[in-house]
Formats: structure tokens, sequence, C-alpha cells
């Protein structure tokens, strides 16, 4: 499963995942963004987290099989919440941290399901820790995956540099659909 699915790297994964036919099942903040995601995605499930059954619905999305991976850049109680929906021997994978606070997860939990929790900085390490080949067949990837899908990438906005205030605090807007875009003058 995935948090924040309706934000442009959420449909781009959702593309891997279709592409490589990974089972995926997207969560997201509110109906409407999961009413426009079944739109691009008819055969992915999307979740809503804006009503207190939302757990309950991400049980049913999964279909009796076990919640072995989900992926969140949102952090705080949102990954909290998710290390309560995985199944024993499941990972936690965090590569943002839109939440201000801290992700708090009781050890007994970790403990009792064997879970890994797991920080994944992509832009700043994966340079550093990939060779040369690695990285050249990745963006082979992403391009082909990218042009692929390119009615995934819906732009919402486009400010300068000297907007980039402005357009951080518009990229990070609950419920934005779209991209964020900086152009460089």
């Amino acid at each position: 499963m995935q948090t924040a699915a309706g934000s442009s790297v959420g449909r781009l994964v959702t593309g891997v995942a279709q592409f490589h036919n990974f089972a995926l099942f997207n969560v997201v903040r509110s109906e409407r963004v999961a009413a426009e995601l079944c739109k691009r995605f008819p055969d992915v499930p999307v979740v809503a987290t804006d009503h207190p059954g939302w757990a309950d619905e991400v049980r049913k999305a999964a279909a009796g099989r076990p919640v072995s991976v989900a992926l969140d850049p949102t952090g705080g109680k949102m990954a909290g919440s998710l290390v309560d929906l995985l199944a024993p021997g499941g990972k936690l994978v965090s590569y943002g941290m839109i939440a201000e606070e801290p992700i708090s997860v009781h050890a007994s939990t970790l403990v009792s399901k064997s879970l890994t929790l797991r920080g994944k900085n992509i832009i700043s390490r994966w340079p550093s820790e990939a060779s040369p080949e690695k990285r050249a067949s990745d963006f082979a990837t992403a391009k082909q995956i990218a042009l692929a899908l390119t009615d995934q990438f819906d732009v919402v906005a486009t400010y300068g540099l000297g907007e980039l205030a402005d357009a951080v605090a518009h990229a990070v807007q609950p419920g934005k659909v779209g991209t964020v875009l900086i152009r460089p003058r």
C-alpha cells in the first residue's frame, strides 16, 4: 500500500506497480482525491482517510492478502497507523517528511510483529550509493515510464524561482491534485 497516492510521485508509483504487475492499493486524504485516482487507475483500490473507518477499508482493500509493505512520504500519525495495518514481518518505508510530528510506534508493536521501519532518502544518497550503470538504468526506466504515463503528470501551477516559498506552500497543500513546477527564470 502507499499513502499520498494522489501526488505526482504516488501516481508514478501506481503506474510502476501496474507496469510490473504488483498488487497495490492506494491511500489518500479525501474522497475527492480518491474519486480522481479511481478514474485514472480503475483497477487499483483507493481508500480515503477522511473518516473514522478508513483502517477497516484498508483491510477490505487488501482482500485478505497480508499488507507486507507500506510506502509513506507522510510520516507522523499516519505512519503509526500504517504500522498497525502491516502484517507480521512487514516493512514501513518512509521516504518523506510531510507531517510535522514524529512517527510514534510502541516497541511492543515492532517486536510482536517483527516489523522493519526503513527510511530512504532517494535524492541525496542514491547518487552515491548506486553504480553509474544502475543510475543510467534507473534513469532509462524512469524516462520510459514517465513517457508512457504523461497523462499522470498534471501541472497545477508553475512558479518562478523568486516565488519558491509560495511554490512550496502550494505543493504541500492537502488535497492538491497535480504537480507544482518551478521554472528557472
